[in-house]
């Protein structure tokens, strides 16, 4: 794993937030991880082929599969309870350089198979 600098521009029902923060990644064509500290937790993403898994560990914990054209399980915790949620993925697309990384995930989270549209954009360049 080598320091990264990553900006993260997530899209949750058409609100818009971004942040920027200092990561570790390792870049590979077969499998990419980058992970990154949250205030309260550390954000672990891998990418492989044409998909996509998020996991975070922390006030909450998440854990979600993205694998396009597929609906997924995934669990969500909260205060030491853990739930079953669903993705469907429409997109997972990213392209890898020497030194960098450009993501693009486009989901909906099903919550009571209720679609929450999600989108994601990763941009993480090695110190």
């Amino acid at each position: 794993m080598k320091p990264c600098y990553l900006t993260i521009t997530t899209t949750a029902d058409g609100v818009e937030t971004e942040l920027s923060r200092e990561g570790e990644i390792e870049l590979s064509v077969n499998k990419t991880v980058l992970v990154y500290k949250e205030e309260q937790a550390v954000v672990r993403f891998t990418l492989q082929g044409e998909s996509a898994f998020v996991e975070r560990q922390g006030d909450y914990s998440m854990r979600l599969c993205l694998k396009r054209g597929k609906k997924c399980e995934g669990t969500l915790g909260l205060g030491g309870a853990e739930g079953l949620i669903y993705t469907y993925t429409h997109r997972v697309a990213y392209s890898i350089g020497n030194n960098s990384l450009l993501a693009s995930l486009r989901y909906d989270l099903l919550i009571n198979d209720e679609p929450q549209e999600m989108k994601i954009r990763l941009l993480a360049r090695l110190k």
